[in-house]
């Protein structure tokens, strides 16, 4: 089989010829090219070819936001919205005069509308660069006070979303039978998730849900278009795989919170999905403990980057069990495990090989490194999983 095919068996429910192994590799092979430190052999490569070059199945899940199109791509990631070639959709503002200013490192975004301005300033630092990161920090968020929420309202219902899948279609024909694309659409599974984690601090969101609930759900009710849109046009995509939504916790997104605000989301998208023969998939990194019950409730069909012990509190078995063959798993590896400063070898080698063990003959495990193979991460660690993968 193809890696390809592989990830696709895997998300159906059948049984692959083996385990496939799809670690991201790009953050690993930014910070190595910018410190001059990549092997010879592996210098000037694409990581399409990188991965080929390992062994690995090339990585198609999250798009590498560093591959820009223009000037003006991902300019308004502070305002959650993201502007890349491979994703399915194109973000026109109408009614809004933008202006851009960039300084150096940072860049400032106006929106300026009929009901007033809202700014924001996203900045890349060294250490961010030295990491790998494909998005910058974001320094000054867009809801700063109570009559932003009115205006942040206007400009995504001022929004037109147009269908574009030339730059998805480049993309997989690169990949070919390598690695699966999958359409990404958006970091946040709806409006309100969306309004937490990228339009105000997480503070500031909380004293807002607590003492203003009703001006957090007629924003969300305003920017709710917006969603239904871009998850119209992901469905009706060449993608065989959607993902929506990401970064979960259960002590930021807490059940309460996930119950309301994102499982329902998560189950109406992928039943629609589901009727098109398609499937949802979710990035779902960090605590999961206390979530994973409402997994099976939400109805997708992949949980990616999923991170176990030591890095969180449960081990790749008991997400497994928590998920009795109904979800598929994409990680299982958590990022420190290559890291000789964080893992003695030792311990990463018995791991591995019990994670074979238990999980050879599985149907329901894309092997992957969650959330990606970092920075400090050893090369000789990532040929070791390889072999055991393969042979």
């Amino acid at each position: 089989m193809t890696d390809r095919e592989r990830i696709l068996a895997v998300i159906r429910g059948d049984t692959p010829d083996r385990l496939p192994w799809v670690p991201r590799l790009e953050f690993w092979y930014r910070a190595k090219s910018r410190k001059g430190t990549l092997p010879p052999g592996l210098r000037d490569l694409s990581l399409s070819e990188l991965a080929g070059k390992l062994g690995v199945g090339c990585y198609g899940v999250v798009p590498d936001f560093t591959d820009l199109a223009g000037d003006q791509d991902m300019t308004d990631y502070a305002l959650g919205i993201l502007t890349q070639p491979t994703l399915v959709y194109n973000v026109v503002f109408e009614g809004v005069d933008r202006r851009i200013t960039r300084r150096g490192a940072e860049t400032v975004v106006e929106y300026r509308t009929p009901l007033g301005s809202l700014r924001t300033a996203t900045v890349w630092t060294g250490e961010m660069l030295d990491a790998g990161a494909s998005v910058p920090w974001v320094s000054e968020h867009a809801i700063k006070q109570p009559r932003d929420l009115e205006i942040a309202a206007y400009v995504f219902s001022h929004i037109r979303l147009e269908p574009r899948f030339d730059g998805y279609l480049r993309k997989r024909d690169e990949i070919g039978d390598d690695g699966l694309l999958i359409a990404h659409t958006s970091d946040f599974a709806g409006p309100v998730q969306h309004i937490m984690g990228a339009l105000m601090t997480i503070e500031q969101f909380f004293y807002a849900l607590n003492d203003e609930p009703l001006s957090i759900e007629r924003l969300a009710e305003q920017m709710e278009p917006f969603y239904t849109r871009i998850k119209e046009i992901a469905a009706g995509s060449p993608a065989e795989v959607v993902m929506l939504g990401s970064n979960y916790d259960d002590a930021i997104t807490y059940p309460s919170f996930f119950r309301k605000h994102i499982l329902p989301a998560l189950r109406d998208y992928a039943g629609e999905l589901h009727r098109r023969g398609k499937y949802l998939m979710t990035h779902t990194d960090g605590e999961n403990r206390r979530l994973l019950p409402l997994y099976l409730d939400a109805g997708f069909d992949v949980a990616e980057s999923v991170c176990p012990h030591p890095m969180t509190s449960c081990t790749l078995g008991q997400v497994q069990a928590a998920f009795a063959g109904r979800i598929a798993v994409w990680g299982g590896i958590a990022s420190i495990m290559l890291c000789p400063d964080s893992v003695p070898e030792r311990e990463f080698r018995e791991s591995m090989d019990a994670l074979f063990a238990a999980n050879r003959a599985s149907n329901r495990l894309i092997l992957g490194v969650s959330d990606m193979v970092t920075a400090d991460a050893d090369l000789e660690r990532l040929h070791y999983i390889t072999r055991l993968a393969t042979n």
